[in-house]
């Protein structure tokens, strides 16, 4: 069976989730919440946002303690109205006033539904060495 076949594909939702991570992380973009992500969001995983307004806190938390923090996707895949995606992310992290240096892989699933993101799941983080 290929990918064809089978439904998995890297398309149009694939490139909002992509999007919608450059602008709210990478860039720094507090209004990509409101544009992207609906009202009825609901999260899960370690420490992630489980409503729209913990998301929102969790990314104002992030600028915050995470002041260069970039997220690199490494790759998607898409079926029907989900979206799972691999990404590097890193940069330097402040505990208790202490800051350092920090990298991670890690792997979560995006539903979409109306051009509205109303899942976050993160299902894997994995710390990476620094070099």
């Amino acid at each position: 069976m290929t990918n064809d076949d089978s439904g998995w594909r890297d398309g149009p939702l694939g490139d909002f989730v992509r999007r919608y991570i450059d602008r709210v992380v990478n860039q720094r973009d507090l209004t990509a919440v409101d544009d992207m992500v609906s009202s009825e969001y609901r999260g899960s995983g370690p420490e992630w946002a489980t409503d729209i307004d913990e998301l929102r806190e969790f990314y104002v938390d992030q600028m915050r303690n995470r002041p260069d923090w970039r997220i690199e996707v490494q790759g998607s895949v898409e079926l029907g109205d989900s979206v799972v995606v691999r990404a590097l992310a890193g940069g330097t992290v402040t505990v208790d006033g202490v800051s350092r240096r920090k990298n991670l892989e890690w792997l979560s699933h995006y539903r979409v539904l109306d051009r509205r993101i109303t899942e976050i799941n993160i299902l894997s983080i994995k710390p990476l060495a620094l070099d």
